[in-house]
């Protein structure tokens, strides 16, 4: 079991800077919302911010930390978890990679122009190939078992339907998510919504006190089948009509009885669990809310359109955020104090944009800057908020001189690649240089030798540090040469003097680092 804890408190921080920084790419998309023209020249134009805090939000910490659910059952069960940890490190390193690759991508606009999912389709077979050893890590576990109990059947029925679904749905040619651009889209709500039903029973026996029995399996059969037979309909005859989708979407009204059930019999309260209880509240709320929106007497006069402002704010940030962290808290200990907080975020976010579409719809008649000025502020403090409980969370210890060579190596090289690659052709011209797209494969390699600096903070520091120099003495040399052949402008000679400077630091003090 320390084995997998130690898997687990290693990742978490990791996921605690993607989820930082896909909240700060929102922020930024909602800054350039209120006419910050000067992003726009850059990477972070407003297509590629809102594409990317969509993508880090649903394929980012939060879809992993749910990922650990069948782990906590094990736990629970008594069953040893060290056998799943080297699969595990395998998921969590190709789930990563996809995540880098993606944002890279987005970055330099590789983006489909979806509402949801905006990145390469090609993509998803990376998530395809973790979920092998996501699949190896339960089985290794499964084995225990002499009677497969019926949760460990639910988990093995998405284990290999989660990757089939994936590849279909995800298609650019038959897939649902394409349909989601124009038009109602109930089949896809419907969807989506039956997948969380099978991790709330999962959820809820793990936080059961007693032995947990599901009951009303008729709540959930119903819109399964209803979900396959639309599913169908759109690969084998085409579109569906209005009526149809407004059939498949109104199926979800089964999911609110079947949830409360389930907790009532499982003892489920507020107090016991309170990240679960809000997590299901929230499903509830934007099902109850999608369902009453969808009839067009109703939703025109509130929005003028087919998707439902600040709707998806409460299902991923609060629903799917909390489911998450309900599963988190098993392995990890979570602060009391984040629910409240996160709830005033949300809610100032949800407030200021629901606002803003009813008097977009003429429903209402309020400054839609002004709203929108206090969804970006909602943001300031989610960002702020986060910062806080990450640094709470680190332990801050006095670094050797070697440790602070690499932390400004990290800082300079690193951080200085990410700003760079955000807004190099901004800078690039206040400083008077000329910009080439060539330069972000520079400002990649910069990031590499950032990163390995990072790791020499606390391994390996004398031979990260070596390396690091002498990949700097190549790379400023072949700078200086380019800047003499007149190749390359003045920003040459100062990369080249840099890189050579800092790398005899190391290499002509190490005794006495």
């Amino acid at each position: 079991m320390d084995k997998f804890y130690k898997l687990v408190y290693g990742v978490v921080p990791v996921w605690a800077f993607i989820f930082l920084g896909s909240i700060l790419v929102g922020v930024i998309f909602a800054a350039q919302l209120l006419g910050a023209e000067f992003l726009n020249s850059t990477l972070l134009n407003p297509s590629t911010t809102r594409s990317l805090h969509i993508t880090l939000m649903l394929y980012g910490p939060i879809m992993l930390a749910l990922s650990l659910l069948p782990f906590a059952l094990f736990a629970k069960e008594g069953l040893d978890l060290s056998d799943a940890v080297e699969p595990l490190k395998n998921y969590f390193l190709l789930w990563h990679l996809f995540l880098f690759m993606a944002t890279v991508s987005i970055f330099l606009g590789v983006q489909r122009g979806l509402p949801f999912y905006d990145f390469a389709y090609e993509l998803n077979f990376i998530l395809a190939a973790s979920g092998i050893f996501y699949i190896v890590a339960i089985f290794k576990m499964i084995i225990h078992y002499e009677v497969t109990p019926l949760w460990v059947k639910v988990s093995k029925t998405l284990l290999f339907a989660a990757p089939l679904a994936l590849l279909v749905l995800m298609n650019p040619t038959f897939g649902q998510v394409e349909k989601s651009l124009i038009g109602p889209h109930g089949d896809n709500t419907l969807g989506m919504s039956f997948t969380l039903i099978p991790l709330f029973y999962l959820m809820i026996k793990l936080h059961a006190k007693e032995d947990f029995i599901p009951k009303r399996h008729l709540l959930w059969i119903i819109p399964l089948v209803g979900y396959a037979l639309s599913v169908a309909t759109r690969i084998f005859r085409g579109e569906l009509s209005y009526g149809e989708e407004w059939v498949y979407q109104w199926l979800t009204f089964a999911y609110a009885p079947l949830l409360i059930k389930w907790c009532k019999d499982a003892n489920i309260t507020l107090k016991s669990t309170p990240y679960l209880v809000i997590s299901i509240w929230a499903f509830l709320f934007v099902m109850i809310q999608g369902n009453i929106l969808f009839i067009p007497e109703i939703r025109w006069h509130f929005h003028r359109n087919d998707l439902i402002v600040a709707h998806a704010h409460v299902a991923i940030g609060l629903g799917i955020f909390f489911m998450a962290l309900s599963v988190l808290k098993y392995f990890y200990k979570l602060p009391q104090s984040f629910i409240r907080f996160w709830l005033y975020v949300i809610a100032i976010i949800f407030v200021s944009l629901s606002l803003a579409g009813f008097s977009e719809a003429g429903f209402a008649n309020i400054d839609v800057t002004s709203m929108w000025w206090i969804r970006f502020l909602g943001g300031i403090v989610a960002v702020l908020g986060l910062i806080y409980y990450i640094v709470k969370k680190m332990k801050i210890v006095k670094l050797s001189l070697l440790q602070l060579y690499h932390l400004s190596g990290f800082a300079s090289d690193g951080l200085g690649a990410f700003i760079l690659f955000l807004f190099a052709p901004l800078l690039f011209e206040f400083l008077g240089f000329s910009f080439t797209p060539y330069y972000y494969l520079i400002f990649g390699f910069m990031g590499f030798v950032g990163i390995l600096h990072l790791m020499g903070i606390t391994k390996e520091p004398h031979f990260l540090a070596y390396v690091t120099a002498i990949a700097r003495l190549i790379t400023g040399s072949v700078f200086l040469s380019l800047f003499y052949l007149q190749t390359i402008d003045a920003l040459g000679l100062l990369v080249g003097f840099y890189d050579i400077s800092y790398a005899l630091i190391y290499l002509m003090f190490r005794s006495r680092l």
